[in-house]
């Protein structure tokens, strides 16, 4: 029986799959030629980190050491949530950069501290539970 660690890692990993799958193809069609250069590339940029990050997270989750996979999960919210964010407030013109820029980088200590958890959770059998 896979603990609620695991379980939870599953879901949250197929979560930011389908996140990283959806806002991929929004950005490549629905945005084609309404975003500039920049926007574009952040917003692909948002799109592969959800997808890279997810199928790291699940993988990283089947070998039953989930130590450190919510704050990267947690991250990747974060930082492709916020970039999202960002370039969605740059096209309606909603000032919001201020208090939502900051939150890209926290995601992304987020997801380099979760992945040294997880490392060190391999190296310490009896703490390899839990994130």
């Amino acid at each position: 029986m896979e603990s609620k660690e695991v379980r939870r890692g599953y879901i949250w990993a197929a979560v930011l799959l389908i996140v990283g799958i959806a806002m991929g193809a929004f950005g490549a069609h629905a945005l084609e030629g309404v975003l500039d250069a920049k926007g574009d590339e952040s917003w692909g940029t948002a799109a592969h980190y959800a997808l890279v990050m997810g199928a790291a997270t699940l993988a990283a989750t089947a070998t039953g050491r989930t130590m450190g996979v919510g704050w990267v999960q947690t991250g990747v919210a974060l930082f492709s949530g916020s970039i999202f964010l960002l370039v969605g407030a740059r096209l309606n013109g909603w000032p919001i950069q201020a208090w939502v820029g900051p939150v890209t980088p926290i995601g992304g200590l987020l997801m380099i501290a979760g992945w040294i958890l997880w490392l060190m959770g391999l190296r310490r059998p009896g703490r390899a539970k839990g994130s």
